[in-house]
């Protein structure tokens, strides 16, 4: 049971049989972590194999070596429970009032929501998966710093979703860290989580063992022991054969000819193939058979409850006093059948399943009604009422249906929607009162929202027809449009949206902002008539008004007035005055605030990057999984933006693993955050991997607003290829796809096709399109957009365009867009060494080489180098130092380094692994040349 502390059964076992590989392996990981170094093992392989004593065997090493242990075990029955394997898992280690308050201090702080340790009146969140995530991590980074920690989780396959989520959270943050993950897993489960899993698995720390089947020699070993009698060749092999070396499956074998007297010889080989494809299940439920009525009723409760359950509550569903139940549990102890260790735990989950499955399916519905009714008197949790709610055939009870809904409004707390949306959808089952049908479709549709947002649509459709209350319906129409967002449905979004507000009464104004906002957004993504967006014109009026509604549509308005012909300063500060207040970021953190931050970083505005630190803040301390990727993903756009290309690369990763972990897999979604990383990985010269990322995310083939940017992705990819061509007809797909796009400041298909030609020897066509793009950066005026097209305008005018270069490198100059600098310079330099002035050439392609060594852009420095060889010159001896060479991820730590800030502290404020910290403040004493944070204060001073 999720609330009891698991067991993995006795430490000492005796010696394992033909597991010296994977025992050394385990050594080796104990002394990485006894090292300071995290470790992680995923034992793999079919029920039975020996996976749980292999990771006795861990538990027992890392006792030894002085680790602090917290184990769990998954089971079948409960992966509704939310986080209830991380509970097995922490709650030991906060038993202790007066060490539960640090450990759950600071960043840790969101998590106390998992153990229902949060005070009453605490602010609630719609979704707050993601900050309960980052808790949890933060509590292990806490637990850790006592000494090494082991987490162990025997039966990941079924392990809850959220802490399934979670573990899949952890390991990719695990470095640095004193912790020993081991985890086991039954091979090919199915409805096992698959993509969490396979976050866990195909992380670089994991380490995968797969223990293999006992070999021949080894079961006559056991065969040995077991029977007590040397044994006939030919009868072990016939054991071996009949069991394929499984060790579980051996051992219950021996036990059932054992239990018949059998002897090991070839007189008693035709026994073995009567017992052998059942053996496991004969031999348990023969010595089940054998005991007192009593441990028989207690056998069945424990599996019916699940692993760890209370003896009161097992007693009370098995019709027994609790003396009884207590004789029949010890009874099953002595059978082998129950854990001696753990009262009321099955030593395998074999056995229980056995004695689960033996049961008829009337008795298993009866069975768990009963249970639900026993839980529910002894004031168990509803989420683990609820659990046996969900194995329980609908009867209409009104009882049933609260507290199936009272579970879920638990779970949702916890972040674990998916629990949430099985309580419900059993609740709409059941069915609900007609009453009560339109709040439970309500409740049922903002969850699916947060996991399912085609699932949640129907639902949160019949909840708007069903509803009369205009709020309640406004407020189901404003989810519903953003659950058809993020399944691409922005036609429909749109028209709900507009439909909603339309019903609207007078005094809702704010929501009907709102509405508009979503309808105007979904417009702005490629849904519907590009005219519609006329409307928006108003709301570009400064100040903006009051509340979230007129804050959504500020936000909307700046973004579409970029792209129709605004200016980079009157649309960022329409932008900064939508994200003023805390009313958007709080509000609707995933779109709109989004919205306001991509505007601020096509503007080439350092407050970008305060902005998106307060949305990453927000969603740290009450956001979900969906939101945090949106947030990650802007922050990748502004450090892409300003030619911060590692921290973009770390963002763009971070975007996706959150978003899948969100869905539960790949989806739709992820073509904005790969044509992103695609872009970012070209910059750094990896265009195979640039390729591989935009073919696995693939053109959406409309005109949608991730269409947009994959192909223009695309183009760039292309053009560095040298797949000129295949780029001119790329160009004319986007031309003819976007002509509703004014200004595409970011996506500029005519600069692209003005490279094309040139390349292709078509210098005439090309210039037009060059001086048209020109026009049009210069209207908008962000210093990276002016300098990217008189760069672009510049090389194709030859001998000519040495002017339009040098204006290049002016226009930049000074700006957040320090990779776009870099491009000009090398441009200028190049320019200077074909016009041979190869003197004057030295020095822009010598600052060109060191702003792209502090980009990370390993491709245009390759490419300036080879420029620099060419005019006579040579590298500086050393790289770019000073403030200046810093990233503005090292600048933020070092200031706070400067400050006295620890490692920790510093990690927590920014929302970083302590890792992470450690090495951007030893990149920072590199590039301003000191050795300790001592000397930092005086040298950010003085540079």
């Amino acid at each position: 049971m999720a609330e009891a502390a698991a067991s993995l059964g006795p430490l000492s076992q005796g010696p394992l049989l033909e597991r010296e590989r994977e025992i050394t392996t385990v050594d080796e990981l104990v002394r990485k972590v006894l090292a300071g170094e995290a470790g992680l093992a995923l034992v793999e392989g079919p029920a039975g194999i020996g996976k749980t004593r292999l990771l006795i065997e861990v538990r027992e090493r890392a006792a030894e070596a002085g680790f602090q242990l917290l184990v769990a075990r998954g089971g079948e029955l409960e992966r509704e429970f939310a986080f209830g394997v991380v509970r097995q898992l922490y709650e030991p280690a906060l038993v202790d009032i007066e060490r539960r308050g640090p450990l759950l201090a600071g960043a840790a702080a969101p998590a106390r929501a998992v153990f229902e340790l949060t005070d009453e009146g605490d602010e609630g969140a719609g979704d707050p998966s993601f900050a309960l995530l980052h808790g949890l991590y933060w509590l292990t980074v806490n637990l850790s710093a006592e000494g090494p920690l082991l987490l162990m989780v025997d039966d990941l396959q079924w392990c809850d979703r959220a802490s399934l989520r979670f573990l899949a959270y952890l390991v990719r943050r695990l470095e640095g860290l004193p912790v020993l993950g081991a985890l086991s897993m039954r091979s090919a489960e199915p409805g096992m989580e698959s993509a969490a899993v396979g976050e866990i698995a195909s992380y670089p720390l994991t380490v995968s063992i797969h223990p293999h089947p006992l070999t021949p020699a080894a079961a006559a070993d056991l065969v040995r022991k077991r029977l007590r009698q040397d044994p006939d060749e030919r009868f072990t092999a016939a054991c071996h054969h009949a069991t394929g070396g499984n060790p579980l499956l051996l051992n219950e074998l021996l036990r059932a000819l054992d239990a018949e007297g059998a002897r090991p010889d070839a007189a008693h080989m035709e026994l073995v193939s009567d017992l052998g494809p059942r053996a496991a299940s004969r031999a348990v439920l023969t010595r089940l058979a054998r005991l007192p009525e009593e441990a028989r009723k207690v056998a069945r409760s424990a599996a019916v409850l699940g692993d760890g359950a209370d003896l009161s509550v097992a007693a009370a569903l098995a019709g027994l006093g609790e003396g009884e139940a207590r004789s029949g549990a010890a009874a099953l102890v002595r059978a082998e059948i129950l854990d001696a260790e753990q009262s009321l735990s099955y030593v395998h989950p074999l056995v229980g399943a056995t004695v689960y499955r033996e049961m008829s399916p009337p008795e298993l519905e009866l069975q768990h009604r009963r249970a639900a009714t026993v839980l529910a008197a002894a004031g168990a949790p509803d989420e683990r009422v609820a659990a046996h709610l969900l194995e329980v055939a609908s009867h209409g009870e009104p009882q049933v249906v609260d507290t199936l809904r009272r579970a879920a409004s638990v779970s949702l707390t916890k972040g674990a929607a998916e629990s949430a949306v099985a309580y419900l959808t059993r609740a709409l089952e059941e069915p609900p009162p007609p009453e009560q049908r339109a709040d439970v479709l309500l409740e049922l549709g903002r969850a699916e929202a947060l996991t399912n947002g085609s699932a949640a649509v129907e639902h949160l459709s019949e909840a708007y027809e069903l509803h009369d209350d205009p709020l309640t319906r406004g407020l189901a129409a404003q989810t519903l449009a953003s659950a058809l967002l993020i399944i691409e449905r922005t036609a429909d979004a749109a028209a709900v949206a507009s439909r909603a507000a339309a019903e609207l009464p007078a005094g809702l104004d704010n929501l009907r902002s709102a509405l508009e906002a979503f309808e105007l957004m979904a417009v702005a993504y490629g849904a519907g008539d590009p005219e519609t967006l006329r409307r928006l014109e108003p709301h570009r009026r400064r100040p903006v008004g009051d509340g979230i509604g007129a804050k959504m549509l500020a936000a909307v308005a700046a973004r579409d007035w970029a792209y129709s012909g605004g200016t980079c300063h009157e649309c960022a500060e329409l932008a900064l005055e939508a994200l003023s207040g805390t009313e958007l970021i709080e509000g609707d953190n995933g779109f709109s605030a989004i919205m306001a931050i991509a505007t601020l970083a096509r503007a080439d505005r350092a407050e970008a990057l305060d902005a998106c630190e307060l949305s990453r803040a927000e969603a740290h301390r009450r956001g979900s999984l969906l939101a945090a990727s949106s947030v990650s993903w802007a922050r990748a756009f502004t450090m892409y933006r300003r030619g911060e290309l590692t921290e973009a690369d770390e963002a763009s990763r971070a975007a996706i693993e959150e978003l899948t972990l969100w869905a539960g897999g790949p989806t739709l979604e992820l073509t904005d955050d790969l044509a992103l990383l695609a872009s970012v990985q070209r910059e750094r010269g990896q265009l195979a991997d640039s390729r591989r990322t935009l073919e696995r995310a693939g053109d959406p083939g409309d005109c949608s607003d991730r269409a947009r940017v994959w192909l223009n992705s695309l183009l760039e990819l292309l053009l560095a290829e040298g797949r000129f061509e295949e780029a001119l007809a790329a160009a004319a797909d986007f031309a003819r796809r976007f002509t509703y796009l004014r200004n595409p400041i970011d996506t500029p298909w005519r600069q692209h096709k003005a490279l094309a030609l040139d390349a292709l020897g078509r210098r005439e066509e090309a210039l037009p399109l060059a001086r048209a793009d020109l026009e049009l950066a210069r209207r908008w005026g962000a210093p990276a957009a002016v300098a990217r097209s008189l760069r672009v305008l510049g090389t194709l005018e030859g001998p000519d365009g040495l002017e339009h270069l040098r204006e290049a490198v002016d226009a930049v100059a000074g700006s957040p867009a320090r990779l776009e600098h870099a491009k000009a310079l090398a441009a200028l330099g190049t320019g200077l060494r074909h016009a041979r002035r190869l003197r004057e050439a030295r020095e822009p392609l010598r600052r060109a080489l060191e702003l792209a060594d502090v980009c990370g852009a390993e491709g245009l420095n390759d490419q300036v180098r080879a420029e620099l060889y060419a005019a006579g010159g040579r590298p500086r001896a050393t790289a770019l130092k000073g403030v200046e060479a810093l990233t503005a991820s090292e600048r933020r730590v070092a200031d706070l380094a400067a400050r006295g800030e620890t490692n920790r502290e510093i990690a927590q404020s920014l929302f970083v692994t302590p890792k992470t910290v450690e090495v951007h403040l030893s990149n920072a004493y590199r590039k301003l040349g000191i050795r300790s944070r001592n000397e930092l204060a005086g040298e950010l001073e003085n540079t």
